[in-house]
């Protein structure tokens, strides 16, 4: 990467630029992009909105984050989230309060068809894939909520790339080279972009933002180390996946291999097969205690 400060995230159609293109230029050499024309043909597209979730699938419960990025997690019926959207927005005008926040909800386990509504082999292949489905780590999140719902600034799960696209909505993001890295992390502690303390990060100017906005239809390319944040600009539905690319198989394989083995140790003490929601989860994908 010649200069990081002159980098700026392109957007490109599919119909300029193949599979292989998009392998060997960015993935390959972990660049972020944003591709269009990559979701139009999917069921899900023009049909997963807010409104189409609060109709079809209102009575199921899903874990809100009420406090911001780490806050409190209530859980709520879905169609209550939603009605609950006008309130939300009202109160982080008036009051400065971080807007609720529906971005852990493991939607694949309750409604295993809705994955028959993507797909996104042909530029993301995903060597997790090779694996078992019962075994695949729960990596695919579903995103939703009013405008001002925010992702705090952080680097994804295991180092693996991820693919973000907006059914609905637009969403403005910021990204920083992982070079940059040591100028916004501080004792595993991440900079608030919007208050940054410059006693805690006295380097903070140094790191060079890279901002886009992605629109619905949309999907970007968030390479593996890359800190990034997003605030919505509108109300929206994002669909998102951390994926294990061929270029970045030898960083990730030893964590894989500590996942899949405590992972087989808990459905062996189960006697049955982890949902991608239970608290036993969180130890097969970081390690550490076990949940009570």
């Amino acid at each position: 990467m010649a200069g990081v400060g002159s980098y700026t995230v392109e957007k490109r159609h599919v119909s300029s630029i193949t599979p292989e293109e998009f392998e060997r230029e960015y993935v390959s050499r972990a660049m972020p992009l944003v591709l269009q024309g990559s979701i139009d043909g999917w069921e899900a597209y023009g049909k997963w909105s807010v409104e189409y979730f609060r109709e079809n699938y209102g009575d199921a419960e899903v874990p809100v984050d009420m406090g911001g990025y780490c806050g409190q997690r209530k859980t709520m019926k879905l169609a209550e989230y939603v009605d609950s959207f006008d309130e939300y927005v009202r109160d982080a005008e008036e009051k400065g309060s971080p807007v609720p926040y529906l971005r852990v909800w493991n939607f694949l386990d309750d409604f295993p068809e809705l994955g028959e509504c993507f797909d996104t082999e042909e530029y993301f292949a995903d060597c997790f894939r090779k694996l078992p489905e019962r075994t695949r780590p729960p990596f695919t999140w579903l995103f939703m909520g009013p405008k001002g719902i925010v992702s705090k600034l952080h680097v994804d799960i295991w180092y693996t790339d991820a693919w973000l696209c907006n059914l609905q909505g637009r969403k403005k993001f910021t990204v920083f080279h992982p070079a940059h890295r040591k100028y916004i992390e501080v004792d595993s502690k991440w900079v608030d972009l919007d208050n940054p303390d410059r006693e805690q990060f006295p380097d903070f100017d140094k790191a060079i933002p890279v901002e886009f906005v992605l629109e619905a239809g949309e999907m970007a390319f968030i390479p593996r180390k890359w800190p990034h944040a997003a605030v919505a600009l509108e109300t929206s539905v994002s669909l998102s996946a951390n994926f294990l690319s061929k270029a970045n198989k030898r960083n990730v394989m030893p964590t894989l291999s500590k996942y899949l083995e405590r992972r087989a140790k808990c459905e062996m003490v189960l006697q049955r097969s982890l949902r991608g929601s239970d608290n036993l989860m969180k130890f097969c994908c970081h390690g550490g205690r076990i949940p009570v």
